[in-house]
């Protein structure tokens, strides 16, 4: 879980949220005050506060108790958005040239390695079979081909909205590591857990960061 968390904070604060207010300036769009980036990172915060909300009130108030963390359902629906972006991401990097697709394709794969990590964890810890990980983690890749397969016929629509998804997904992470994820940190006190779960915490981050350096 400490891994967890350090992954998915850098993945929404070093590398969605810059990339959205990136492509945001590239458009002319405003990154400053309420029509900007910002708000929509803490739109998608509040969005899947509410999701989560719904889910606890489908899956749970009749037993009590959900035998599948509602926090599962959350990482699948941010991670399916986050490779819907991957998909028109790499498109519209093939679209300006080849090479610079290819690339941008290695760079994503990079770090998606980090990321598809760190939701085999999240799922596994919140209560889902090993099966049904794998088999939803397939799942949740398709939408990275449907964004590619969009973004070649919708090119121009697709690239202004980019910004605006980009951040929703930042926001999608920050909940499910600051709200869900990072209070279970804190069940265990003893020194020896603290450590490793600093240590992972950094290591989690540290690896997403990482392929950056390589592929700017």
């Amino acid at each position: 879980m400490s891994f967890a968390v350090g992954a998915l904070l850098a993945v929404a604060f070093l590398d969605l949220i810059p990339e959205a207010a990136h492509l945001g300036e590239e458009a002319g769009i405003a990154i400053e005050g309420v029509t900007g980036i910002f708000f929509f990172v803490l739109s998608g915060v509040f969005l899947f506060f509410v999701l989560e909300k719904f889910l606890f009130w489908y899956h749970c108030h009749d037993e009590g108790s959900c035998p599948v963390h509602t926090y599962t359902y959350l990482i699948l629906w941010g991670d399916a958005l986050h490779n819907l972006i991957d998909g028109v991401i790499i498109a519209l990097a093939f679209l300006v040239d080849i090479r610079l697709g290819v690339v941008t394709t290695i760079a994503v794969v990079f770090h998606e390695i980090p990321q598809e990590m760190t939701d085999f964890s999240i799922l596994l810890h919140g209560g889902m079979a090993r099966r049904k990980v794998l088999v939803y983690n397939f799942l949740v890749a398709l939408p990275a081909v449907a964004g590619g397969i969009l973004t070649y016929i919708f090119a121009d629509s697709i690239a202004s909205v980019l910004p605006y998804a980009i951040a929703l997904a930042a926001g999608n992470f920050i909940y499910l590591a600051a709200v869900d994820l990072m209070p279970e940190l804190h069940e265990r006190t003893s020194l020896k857990h603290a450590f490793f779960q600093i240590m992972f915490l950094i290591l989690g981050a540290f690896i997403v960061v990482l392929p950056g350096f390589f592929f700017e």
